[in-house]
Order: structure tokens, then sequence, then C-alpha cells
């Protein structure tokens, strides 16, 4: 199929998030892109978005979920929405971002010139600073690097057909899916609800045989986690520390170069020690309580929406992560100077 004859949707979530929704649909409002095509799906709100903004963009198709379903149940009802109605193409894109005006065109002629790439992305900037460079490639669970995700670096380079560089993971904040990608592997898995869904399903579709990739031109600036500012640290540090033995575990080495399943049990644990002692430093304890408690969902299998609660665990977890803490010589930070080796958006 010829790059401009390919029906592309994008999928926008809404989540209590009317100003930036505003701003990404007026971005989108300019594409160049002839058959481009936008649902906006609201993750039940507390105020229905589409009074306030359907008048402004009346060529959105609008869904309201009954109940938040994360980011992926909310793109999970634009994908299927958007597959109904013969897409070959899907965009999820984050609702607080704003995007180049020839975004579809560039990432469309690169999926088109390389079509073995089911998964592919561009550079991604933040919205403020507009120059610095957010995420750009990555990499999943390298023996070399501390961490889980390691960035590998995409030189800048506009040419024609733009160029991909391969990557494990693109990131979620705007990621395009050719159809046949979710036949074949099926949609996000919803026990994700938030953080590393987007790792888990790039990981699914290159053990189907695609390939993902990263266009070298930065199309889209982000605002980054207004989900989390509006609904706190600790979540966020739930479902990392959560999700990460979920993603671990669904993904064990299938490469050379990447840590076997025990050695990445053990960096998980170190991580978890990591991060917690982080919060407790900031004076954060919620924060960190909240880390203790993604461990222990993870290693017990509960997924899905977090589900309010003590986990009587969780107190003896704490008790042995701070007698670490007053032996800090002992046990030093096993990832100093690597604050964001486990978050993509």
């Amino acid at each position: 199929m010829e790059a401009r004859h390919a029906t592309v949707w994008v999928v926008v979530v809404n989540y209590n998030g009317l100003a930036d929704t505003r701003r990404c649909l007026t971005s989108l409002a300019a594409l160049s892109y002839p058959r481009a095509r936008i649902v906006v799906v609201d993750n039940a709100s507390a105020e229905d978005p589409r009074p306030h903004l359907a008048s402004a963009f009346p060529a959105c198709d609008w869904l309201r979920l009954p109940s938040n379903g994360g980011w992926a149940g909310g793109n999970n009802a634009g994908i299927r929405h958007a597959l109904e109605r013969g897409a070959d193409q899907v965009l999820l894109l984050n609702n607080d971002t704003v995007v180049a005006p020839d975004l579809i065109d560039r990432l469309v002629n690169a999926a088109a010139a390389q079509p073995n790439f089911g998964v592919i992305g561009p550079v991604i900037r933040f919205l403020q600073p507009p120059h610095e460079v957010m995420t750009d490639g990555c990499t999943f669970n390298g023996r070399s690097e501390p961490g889980f995700f390691q960035r590998k670096p995409i030189d800048l380079v506009v040419q024609d057909p733009p160029a991909l560089t391969a990557v494990d993971i693109v990131n979620g904040c705007c990621m395009m899916v050719a159809a046949p990608v979710f036949e074949r592997v099926g949609l996000i898995d919803e026990r994700f609800f938030l953080v590393h869904e987007e790792s888990d399903f790039c990981l699914r579709a290159r053990r189907a045989g695609y390939r993902c990739g990263v266009v070298g031109e930065a199309l889209v600036w982000h605002k980054g986690s207004s989900s989390f500012q509006r609904s706190g640290k600790a979540l966020q540090r739930y479902f990392d520390a959560r999700n990460l033995a979920l993603l671990l575990g669904k993904h064990p080495a299938r490469h050379p170069g990447q840590r076997g399943p025990t050695r990445s049990r053990w960096e998980y644990l170190r991580y978890i020690y990591h991060r917690y002692s982080i919060e407790k430093e900031h004076g954060q304890d919620t924060a960190a309580d909240a880390v203790l408690e993604g461990l222990v969902d993870g290693l017990t299998g509960r997924y899905g929406p977090r589900v309010p609660g003590p986990r009587s665990t969780v107190t003896l977890l704490r008790y042995v992560a701070d007698w670490c803490l007053r032996w800090r010589n002992r046990f030093p930070h096993p990832m100093e100077g690597n604050p964001r080796a486990h978050s993509l958006r």
C-alpha cells in the first residue's frame, strides 16, 4: 500500500486532563496527512470532556468509558474502535503531547519503506525546554548497564525515506502500530493498567517477528507524567515496582546480551531497595511504602487497578529495608547515578 493511502487512526486517552487534551487536539488539527482520523477515549474522568471540546474538534470520534481502564484499557478501547473502522495503522498518543504537522507523514513513509517494522515512533522532546530530548532509543535488560531500560542514542537526521533505528522498546507516549501486529499478538495487556505496558507490547511484537524502531526525527513534545502529577507520586512508584515484576516474568532473557532470569530477579530486588531508599531519604514515606506494596503485589500476582488496603507483608519489608539503610556502608545504593533507569513515559 502506498504511504499516503494508509488510513491512520490516532488514539488519545483523556483522564481528568481537559487542558492537556485541548492542546493536543489543537496540534493534531494541523496534521498534513490526509487520511488521519482521531478518536478521543475518556477514561471515566470526573467531567466528560466532550461537551467542552466536540464543537472545536468536530472531526473527532468520542468514547467515554464507564470506569478508568488506565493507559492499557483506555488505549485498547481506542484500538478496537480504530480496527473496526479499517485502520491500517494505529497511533497511540498521550494527551499531554504536542505534535509536528508532518508527524504521521514521516512515520507512515518510514513504515512503508521498511514494512518489517511493525511498531515505530519518533524521537520525543520535552514540552519545556522544547529542544531537549526526553527519549529516543531504548534497549531492554542488557547485562552491561544498570537498570532494565537502557538508552540507545539516535542521531537526528532528516532524510527520505526517514531512517529507522531498531530498538527493543518504543515509547508509548507516541507509538504507531501496524494493524496486523494487533491481529497477531493481541492488544495491550490490561493487567499492567499503568507503566511498562508499552514495553510488554513491544517485546511481544518482537517475539512474533516484527521489528520495533525509532525515526531519527524529533516530531513530538511531551509534558510528561501528567496523570501522575495529578494523582500523586506514590501511585507511580507502586505501578513501577509491581509491573516490573510482571514484565520480567513475561520476558525472560532471549538474547546472549541480556540478563538471565536469576540475575534479573536479583537486579529487580536491588532496584526495589534503591527506589525505597531514595524515597525515604527525601521524606516521602508514602511513596516508599508504595514501592513495597508494588513489590508484594507483583510477587503475589495482584494486577490491574491498584486495590487500596493494608498489605501485612509490607511492615516486615519496611523493617528490613530500614535496617539496611542504617547500615548504609554495607548496603550501598546499587544504581547510584542512574535515576531514570526504569521510566519511559
